[in-house]
């Protein structure tokens, strides 16, 4: 297939099971989450995903990724049972293999691979997840035993939570933190990534809200990486369309030829009115390929970018703090149930550091619920607060 050109990037399929019946039939009912690994050992790339005949038992596999950007050298990785939902990948330095993270059966595992790809640890992190799988970031500097190594982050619903983990290197003595909120945005939020690039951190993460298709966001923050950030948000640009349009696991990465790409599946996932036998055919996935030909790291590709925050008790007593990354006006939407006067009070830092260390420039403003505030030019760094029950809509234009 040639690929689709538009003022927004080229898009082309990548693995489609239909043509790959013969060659790996156990991916013949469907393949998902996509996540590009660089192994600087070798200096080669691969690609781990998700795979199955029937989409009641996934399993993941891995291949080898050339120069020009075609597979080879398919493995597979972990069977089934039980259903690999999805899968995450990355190099593991402290190993000289590769650490998986894996959603199986509403449990989040974290397992240590050698360069072989055999099993040599493994450990539950989490429970009551979706079948979102979880994204990774290794934190590298400074590190020591009492530091964290990783963060990761998976769905909660309409939230997307982030976690620091201890020792990640070694998972019988690996620890995790709390779940702190990274971003909130219309519910259910599924299939996550994780990505550094250029100067910004955040996640990737398809979401439904309206009935209409399961699409894809970014959530992203500046360079500063601190428990108490919150992201902004916006829907990624994917141009291209069908009759289903459902785009999810996206996934950024660059790949051999060091051209970005968001990697995503293109898939149905349509629910008609009575029993379906067929899993593969009723939630048949493809992954696709976009080599963005805008920024996707800038904010102003998207002209505004969004959050919802919710002061509750742990929230109005130590707020978060935003990265507006360089927006020129900040729109602040506030509500209460019952309505009334609510005290907002706005505090604006020129850098992350400064705001988390009260060296800020305050204003409060009285809003009869529901209203807005409008800031003209804000400095770079935001710090909100509100009594508890207060909701507040932040909206950053650039």
């Amino acid at each position: 297939m040639e690929p689709l050109e538009s003022p927004l990037g080229r898009v082309y399929p990548l693995m489609a099971p239909a043509t790959l019946r013969d060659e790996l039939p156990d991916v013949a009912g469907g393949v998902g989450t996509p996540r590009m690994v660089y192994d600087p050992e070798t200096s080669g790339w691969l690609l781990f995903f998700t795979g199955w005949r029937s989409a009641d038992a996934r399993e993941v596999f891995v291949a080898e990724v050339d120069e020009g950007f075609s597979l080879s050298g398919f493995r597979k990785v972990l069977s089934a049972p039980p259903n690999r939902d999805a899968v995450n990948a990355m190099y593991n330095p402290w190993l000289d293999g590769f650490t998986l993270l894996t959603t199986e059966a509403g449990l989040l595992w974290v397992r240590h691979l050698t360069r072989e790809l055999r099993e040599v640890a493994s450990r539950k992190l989490a429970d009551g997840m979706q079948d979102s799988g979880a994204g990774a970031l290794a934190l590298m500097g400074g590190y020591s035993e009492e530091n964290p190594n990783a963060v990761i982050f998976y769905p909660r619903r309409g939230r997307v939570v982030w976690r620091f983990v201890r020792r990640l290197d070694d998972l019988s003595s690996i620890s995790v933190g709390p779940e702190l909120t990274f971003s909130e945005w219309e519910e259910p939020n599924d299939v996550i990534d994780a990505f550094r690039a250029n100067s910004k951190f955040g996640v990737l993460v398809e979401y439904y809200t309206d009935r209409q298709s399961w699409r894809s966001r970014v959530a992203m923050c500046g360079d500063y990486l601190h428990p108490k950030l919150r992201a902004l948000s916006a829907p990624l640009p994917v141009p291209f369309t069908d009759a289903f349009s459902n785009f999810g696991h996206p996934s950024f990465t660059t790949g051999p030829d060091g051209r970005p790409k968001v990697l995503f599946s293109f898939f149905m996932s349509h629910a008609p009115p009575f029993p379906v036998k067929e899993l593969s055919r009723q939630w048949r996935h493809e992954i696709w390929v976009w080599e963005p030909a805008v920024d996707i790291f800038n904010p102003k590709t998207y002209g505004r970018m969004c959050d919802l925050l919710r002061f509750d008790q742990e929230t109005a007593k130590d707020p978060p703090v935003y990265d507006l990354m360089g927006a020129e006006r900040l729109i602040l939407k506030v509500a209460r149930e019952g309505g009334g006067i609510v005290e907002l009070r706005v505090q604006e830092a020129a850098t992350i550091k400064d705001c988390l260390e009260g060296v800020v420039v305050e204003e409060s403003f009285k809003v009869r619920a529901p209203g807005k505030v409008v800031i003209e030019r804000p400095l770079n760094a935001v710090r909100l607060s509100a009594d508890v029950g207060t909701k507040v809509w932040v909206v950053a234009e650039y």
